[in-house]
Order: C-alpha cells, then structure tokens, then sequence
C-alpha cells in the first residue's frame, strides 16, 4: 500500500537534460463470481490479475523519439511474465507526417494507445467484446506505419493513421492451432490497415472510423489463405467531470463472423468520487453451431455499474457490479463433467475490486 500512494504522486521522471523519460503504470485487482470464472473473479475471490509496466522514451536528436515498453504481468492460473509491449522509432518529418519502424501500438479503437493504463479508465477491465480474447482486441504490431495531424478550417483536426506489417491474433474459437499462449490460439498474420480521427473545436471530442485486414500466411489450401477483416466506428467526450465512449466493430472471416459495442460513462461527483456505468453486446457466428449451449459460448451482453475513488489522477481505488449473460468470456470452472461443460449456466454476476496507478 505504501508503494502504491507513493506512485500515484509522482508524474514521470525526465533525464539526461530531458532527452530520457521513464513512465510507468500498474494495478491490482480481484473478484468475486457467481455461476462462472469472468475477469479476475471466481467463487471464493481466489483469483487475480497483477500487472506493471515500465515505459522508456528518448530523444538522441532532433525529430527522433525511440519508444519501448515492458511489462510484468500475472493473470489467474498463470506464472508472472515479461513481455515487450512496444519498442519503436518514431521520426517526424512534420506534423503532418510521422514515421514509426518497430513493434508499433495498433491505431484501432479508443483504448489502443492506453490498452493498460487505469488511470484514463472508468473500470478495472475493458469492453470484453473489443478488447479482450479476440482477434479484434490486438495490442501492437511488427512493421511500419505513418502517423499525423492535419489542421482543418474553423478548429478542427483530422488524425491519420496507415501502417503495415505482422501481428499475433489470439482467437480462442480456432480448432486446429499450432501455437497457444494463455489459452488462446496464436495465428501469426500479415496485415495493414488504418485509423481516421476527427477532433472537433470542443475540447475532449473526437470520432474515429478504423480497420484492418489480415492474411495468414499459411495456404489453406493450394492458392488460398485465411483473410479476416475488422472495421468498426468510435467516438469519445473527454471532459472535467464527463467521459462518454461508445464504440462499434465487426468482424469478417470466412468462418467466422462477429459484432460487438458497447456505450460507457464516467461521472465525477466530486473531485475524488466517480460513478460509472457501461452497457456491451457481443455476438459471435460460427458454422455448424446448432445446441444451445454452443451458441451461448457465442454471445456475451453485460451491464456494469461502478463507483470510484480517486486519491489525486495517478492513484484509483475501484469497485463494480457486472451483469453477464452468455458464456463468450465468462466461462464454466475447469471440470471434467462434459455435460456441464456443454450446457453451462448462462448468467454470471461479478463484484471486481482493484487499485491502479501510473506515473
């Protein structure tokens, strides 16, 4: 605890006459569930989620930055690991236009650039739909991109986004998997895409259209290859004491098709108390899908409350109620019961505790 309060003060350290910055974040954070594991939650709160990272930023010359980011994380079941979240050059040839070389944050939706930061987030965990185990909730790439901001008439500014190259999608739905990690089957993919923001003259607004198509690079058979595209729409408030979000994406694959939403928002009571609430659909369509209890493994919907209590913006203290129907993310307990395993109890409540910091 005294660790945390004394992070949750600072503000980033900047070296070496401020060409080297190091900022970092973490969290901490429980539940309890009824019916099913969902989240960092079961039946008896013995379940965790514990995460810090570490962000390193330079500047050796001018129009240069050199980005990289670790991680340390532990999600339930799992041993502590490390992984490199980002490390990138960026050079900026103006505003206008930026060039990033290197493990590159994916520009798709909202949360993209702040994936694990829980000081910009009004909950302890993301919409599920969007950016959790599915190929829409994608981290970084490898390659290159272009970034910059355009200045437009009466106060407006577009953002763009365009950048190439690989990316590992976690898909938990695919049957013949080579390669698993958490859980998860990892399918290494070829990719590019885009992002298009539009900020508007009121401050803390913007809208934003975002896609990306991927292709493995394995043939399926002779000449052809697995394609799966994702294209979806958002738009956020950021102000003093509101936060609206709202986002909506699809998903095309041969195989597979899925959409997902959700509508979220923040209010500060006061200064230090916040309350939250968040409303997300999820529906997933696989072929050959016909019992019921197969297709609840399909759809997730889920309405959450939550109240907050910020120490100073660094430090958060949080707690929230989730309402879940359908099996998508929260899943039976382990068994060897296949009976249970095929028709799993469809509703899922969630009280989440947790603590996050940054600086």
């Amino acid at each position: 605890m005294g660790v945390l309060l004394l992070s949750g003060t600072a503000s980033g350290m900047s070296l070496a006459d401020g060409k080297f910055f190091i900022h970092g974040y973490g969290h901490l954070s429980t539940g309890r569930t009824w019916e099913n594991v969902y989240l960092s939650g079961d039946d008896d709160l013995g379940l965790h989620d514990v995460g810090s990272t570490l962000l390193f930023r330079a500047l050796p010359m001018e129009r240069l930055v050199v980005n990289t980011q670790f991680s340390f994380e532990k999600e339930h079941g799992q041993a502590l690991e490390l992984e490199v979240d980002y490390a990138f050059a960026e050079y900026a040839f103006s505003d206008k236009l930026r060039l990033r070389v290197g493990r590159n944050q994916l520009p798709l939706a909202l949360y993209s650039e702040i994936y694990d930061v829980g000081t910009l987030q009004p909950f302890n965990a993301l919409p599920q739909g969007t950016y959790g185990p599915t190929s829409i909730g994608v981290e970084n790439y490898n390659g290159l991109g272009l970034t910059g901001r355009i200045n437009l008439p009466g106060e407006w500014m577009v953002e763009y986004d365009a950048y190439g190259g690989f990316l590992d999608q976690k898909d938990p739905l695919t049957q013949d998997c080579d390669d698993a990690e958490g859980g998860l089957c990892v399918i290494e993919s070829q990719m590019a895409g885009g992002r298009l923001a539009l900020w508007a003259p009121l401050e803390g607004l913007r809208f934003t259209t975002s896609g990306f198509v991927s292709r493995n690079p394995e043939e399926k058979v002779q000449g052809e290859h697995d394609v799966l595209g994702v294209l979806g729409v958002g738009a956020e408030y950021l102000g003093e004491s509101l936060w609206l979000r709202a986002e909506f994406f699809n998903l095309f694959a041969e195989e597979t098709q899925a959409r997902t939403g959700y509508l979220e928002a923040a209010y500060f009571v006061t200064p230090h108390w916040q309350v939250a609430g968040r409303v997300e659909g999820s529906r997933t369509w696989v072929p050959n899908t016909v019992s019921a209890g197969a297709i609840s493994y399909l759809r997730h919907r889920e309405v959450a409350v939550g109240l907050n209590y910020w120490f100073d913006p660094h430090l958060v203290f949080k707690v929230s109620f989730h309402n879940v129907i359908g099996n998508r993310f929260a899943m039976p307990e382990p068994t060897d019961d296949l009976a249970a395993l095929l028709h799993p109890k469809h509703h899922t409540r969630l009280v989440s505790l947790g603590t996050q910091f940054s600086f």
